[in-house]
């Protein structure tokens, strides 16, 4: 029966040092965790349950975090991750974090403590740096969608949500829009930030005015259904004849606060949104939103692709790719009345 004696022979180092490495211990360099994590695997060394899953991925399971697998904005994330999983035959736990800090932690120790091979974090929020600094520091696999970690180098997929809304501008501009406001999302997400830089730039390489009156941040529905009233009780030769949404969802309560007031989308007044959502969203029964579409289907499906490849250790690392956005025109964009 093989012990780690022998593996510690084997690699050529001390026993506590493999220990050190099975337990995931800092202090041990990554050329010794490599030796060490290549003789456990060359010599079929099983330590314990949770020493199995850290060097030898015996769960076969990859958990993907999510903030709320209820939202209807993640179905098209989940079914390209469904799919991949079933023809790569890995394990696919769906795991909600919730908006606690505290709850997020302690599901992190739990799914790094032997549940899991590896995390997909859909993660758009600055405030989970924590989360992502501590999987780097115990050498946990992990691959970050729609956030850009610069330090730690993690590997993460990224929507070019800048560029996307850049171009929004532009396809708002062909439709001789001139009077363009921008309802924009929680700050303390990048995506959100990103569309607001690409919205404010476009606007300002055109030569288009960003009035006052022009921008406001949405953090609930509500909002976005009592800002988009208050817009349409401007003057109608100063008020936007289009509304460009940080999202679908947000464009779809503006919509419905345009519509309560008796006036017509797209006829009155253009939206924009941003996802390309295909389920229902909420109570909204309008015209389905024209949008800036993100491939969430190919990004859930190329993610778990890539964190085979990272467990398999076939990826160059840190893996980071970068998606392309594009219009998708249904019904409510058209041109503004004279």
């Amino acid at each position: 029966m093989l012990t780690i004696k022998d593996v510690a022979k084997h690699a050529g180092v001390s026993v506590s040092t493999v220990s050190r490495v099975i337990n995931n211990v800092e202090n041990v360099s990554p050329e010794i965790q490599q030796k060490v994590q290549f003789s456990i695997k060359e010599l079929g060394y099983i330590p314990n349950n949770a020493a199995r899953s850290l060097v030898q991925r015996q769960t076969n399971a990859i958990t993907v975090l999510l903030r709320n697998l209820h939202s209807s904005y993640f179905s098209e994330l989940i079914r390209g991750m469904e799919e991949a999983a079933f023809s790569s035959g890995r394990n696919v736990l769906f795991y909600s974090l919730g908006k606690d800090p505290a709850y997020r932690d302690q599901s992190i120790q739990f799914l790094t403590n032997g549940v899991s091979d590896a995390i997909i974090l859909y993660g758009p929020l600055y405030t989970d740096q924590p989360v992502i600094e501590h999987l780097y520091s115990i050498n946990f696999p992990f691959l970050l969608i729609e956030n850009n970690f610069q330090s730690p180098k993690t590997n993460q997929f990224l929507v070019k949500n800048y560029e996307g809304a850049y171009s929004a501008i532009e396809y708002l501009f062909s439709k001789k829009h001139r009077r363009i406001a921008y309802f924009m999302g929680n700050p303390n997400k990048k995506v959100y930030l990103d569309r607001f830089n690409g919205y404010t730039t476009a606007m300002a390489d055109i030569g288009l005015v960003i009035h006052d009156g022009y921008l406001s941040t949405i953090y609930d529905s509500k909002q976005a259904y009592e800002a988009a009233q208050k817009i349409m009780r401007q003057p109608k030769e100063t008020r936007p004849t289009a509304i460009f949404c940080c999202n679908d969802q947000v464009a779809a309560y503006a919509i419905m606060g345009i519509t309560d007031m008796g006036y017509q989308v797209p006829k009155d007044i253009s939206v924009l949104g941003f996802d390309n959502q295909k389920l229902p969203l909420d109570n909204y029964t309008g015209p389905r939103i024209t949008c800036v579409r993100q491939p969430l289907y190919e990004m859930g499906r190329d993610s778990i692709f890539a964190i085979n490849d990272i467990l398999d250790g076939v990826a160059k690392l840190p893996l980071v790719r970068s998606y392309d956005t594009n219009l998708a025109e249904y019904g409510t964009v058209c041109e503004p009345e004279e």
